[in-house]
């Protein structure tokens, strides 16, 4: 589990910490649990390496004539599929501030718990999204005609259908896509294009790790929905890299839950 739950309540000391943390392990689930704040704000000030930046606004991009489509991604650590998500919405669809759409979310099952919350490790269990039985993805809205633009990204991340951040196991951390209709959808070509030799399965809800399987679970939105994260973790730094403060600012467009990590954090 993340440190989260042990750190301050207070806004900025926990959010310092947390990059800390994510600066000095593949997840915080392998450091010790005693490891002091002292030491995670060390390993911050020694910094990560530094990720690409926001790209400069486009306005050459003409708006795609197609109805917009939910969909999500997910591949490993969510942190870093949405920056380069975010990235590619600047670049392919135009889009600045309050219009990015791509938001850290869960999804691949169909529980949630008390009063429809999917929460982060620290929520506690009953709404915890592993033992609800979903992934880290990252959820955005799209014009349906630039979904391919998107796919291909997605195979960039995730390659063979592996995650990049090896380090992390388990079924939250399974290669999942979300579309309308499932394996049934219009947009299913349009993935398969890039695919390679991956095989793209259905997802039936809760279902275990993809790494080193070459398969990817398709699910059908509409049954297996994404929840948002936490606001904490929308816009973060990744796990061995800094993005900037102009990325990390997108944040202030991002909406608090009423998970129990965002309601501690003042």
């Amino acid at each position: 589990l993340k440190l989260y739950s042990m750190l301050p309540t207070n806004g900025s000391v926990r959010m310092a910490a947390s990059r800390a943390i994510a600066c000095t392990s593949s997840r915080p689930s392998g450091l010790a649990a005693g490891l002091s704040l002292t030491v995670l704000l060390t390993a911050l000030l020694a910094g990560c390496s530094t990720g690409e930046p926001l790209p400069a606004p486009c306005h050459d991009v003409p708006p795609a004539k197609s109805p917009d489509v939910n969909v999500y991604f997910g591949c490993g650590c969510f942190w870093h599929i949405q920056h380069a998500f975010v990235v590619l919405e600047i670049t392919n669809l135009c889009r600045q501030g309050e219009q990015i759409t791509a938001r850290a979310a869960y999804a691949g099952s169909n529980k949630t718990g008390p009063n429809g919350l999917v929460c982060y490790h620290d929520g506690g269990r009953e709404v915890d999204y592993g033992a609800l039985g979903h992934a880290e993805v990252v959820s955005m809205r799209l014009p349906e005609a630039r979904f391919g633009a998107f796919t291909s990204k997605f195979w960039d991340h995730c390659s063979g259908g592996d995650r990049e951040d090896v380090g992390d196991s388990g079924g939250e951390y399974r290669a999942a896509v979300g579309i309308p209709g499932g394996m049934k959808s219009s947009l299913l070509p349009e993935l398969q294009k890039n695919a390679g030799s991956v095989k793209l399965v259905p997802g039936h809800g809760a279902d275990q790790d993809t790494e080193g399987q070459a398969k990817v679970f398709v699910y059908d939105t509409a049954t297996f929905p994404a929840h948002t994260a936490e606001k904490y973790h929308q816009f973060h730094d990744d796990m061995m890299e800094t993005y900037g403060y102009k990325y990390n600012s997108l944040d202030k467009w991002a909406v608090q839950t009423a998970c129990p990590g965002d309601t501690t954090v003042q």
